[in-house]
């Protein structure tokens, strides 16, 4: 059986897609314009910081908000009381800090919370 062989002079290729902006230009963009749009990506990214800091905390209130519910609606075991208590005492955090740490510890409690009520 014959093999085809292909003609590349018949057969039409695409230019690569530009992998930069003075690619896309068609020349080095000047300094103003370089200067925009870093201020174009920096604004966007403090929104899109925002907006994931904004979810991230209505998770974890959602979470501590369920606990607090679920300690309201019902009677608890001592035992499992006094070990919810330790588990929050124990939460070290220095909120005028402002770290992530804290925020991830809160949450943690917030978690284990959750799941000492659910035994």
């Amino acid at each position: 059986m014959p093999s085809a062989k292909r003609n590349p002079s018949k057969e039409k290729s695409k230019p690569p897609a530009p992998r930069n902006i003075a690619a896309v230009l068609g020349h080095k963009p000047s300094r103003k314009t370089t200067r925009e749009m870093l201020l174009i990506e920096t604004r966007r990214l403090r929104a899109m910081f925002s907006e994931i800091a904004e979810h991230y905390v209505a998770n974890t209130e959602g979470k501590l908000a369920s606990v607090v519910a679920a300690i309201e609606a019902r009677k608890l075991p001592a035992k499992k009381v006094v070990g919810m208590l330790k588990a929050v005492r124990g939460l070290t955090v220095k909120p005028q800090k402002g770290r992530r740490k804290d925020l991830s510890r809160i949450e943690k409690a917030a978690e284990t919370l959750l799941k000492a009520l659910e035994e």
